[in-house]
């Protein structure tokens, strides 16, 4: 079997048997449900069937890995599940009745929008260990106030914890990409009630400019006024970046 790997999917897969076996092995998974997004040719699913999963569904967009997955299905009939569809468009919801855990190396041109979309239906996830570039991971683990903080950082940590167990070079994948990776793990932790689609947009309006001051990316919108962002307990003159998640819970509630 002939395979190409093709870029517009960020295809990039895990060759190094040390590292799938230490992600594998991470946590006891033995009789829990298991999805893995972007299986590949199935290096990092053979490892997690050694540790005896209730269930392990696959989900993978490139049918030209067929051939690859079918043959470990054969070997493990009962217990492997694939689905060839754009994991984007599919309801994890239906997937299984029990609560799901996710391992993956993720494609990286839809980590980050995948792990928010993902994070909305967090009362069905247990758990998400995932490989993500080492920026992404940064990213949405970032602290107030430091350069990788951002909406992606907000909506993350309003909604789960988040920890990094370490980095993955890059000479441990083929084809080699040009950045090192991270192995991160995401347990869903809703921490306040908010109104998801208020707080995105005022993220995405506060972050198009991190150098401005808060009053003026928001200047903008229809529901602005300096007094009340003054009155959710923020700085006007701050940066987007200054400003703790939860007072952007406040912002989106007073502007929006």
């Amino acid at each position: 079997m002939i395979f190409k790997f093709k870029k517009s999917l960020g295809q990039h897969f895990l060759k190094d048997t040390e590292t799938l076996k230490k992600i594998a092995s991470l946590k006891n998974i033995e009789n829990q449900v298991i999805v893995e997004i972007g299986p590949g040719k199935g290096a990092l699913t053979k490892m997690i069937l050694k540790q005896n999963p209730k269930k392990l569904i696959v989900v993978e967009k490139d049918k030209t890995l067929q051939p690859y997955l079918i043959k470990i299905k054969n070997n493990h009939p009962k217990t492997l599940e694939i689905i060839f569809d754009d994991v984007l468009s599919i309801d994890f919801n239906k997937l299984d009745n029990n609560k799901l855990i996710l391992l993956a190396n993720l494609p990286y041109n839809i980590a980050s929008k995948l792990i928010l979309n993902l994070l909305k239906n967090s009362k069905i996830f247990r758990y998400l260990i995932v490989m993500v570039q080492k920026e992404v991971a940064e990213r949405f683990s970032a602290k107030v106030s430091s350069k990788a903080y951002s909406r992606i950082s907000i909506l993350a940590q309003l909604q789960s914890d988040i920890k990094k167990y370490f980095d993955v070079s890059p000479e441990k994948f083929f084809p080699k990409p040009n950045v090192t990776s991270s192995v991160i793990e995401i347990i869903p932790a809703k921490k306040y009630d908010f109104d998801y689609q208020k707080l995105d947009q005022i993220l995405k309006v506060s972050f198009r400019q991190r150098r401005k001051t808060i009053k003026n990316n928001l200047k903008n919108l229809k529901k602005f006024s300096e007094k009340e962002i003054i009155n959710c307990g923020v700085d006007p003159n701050l940066r987007p970046q200054n400003i703790k998640p939860e007072d952007y819970i406040k912002l989106s509630d007073a502007l929006i």
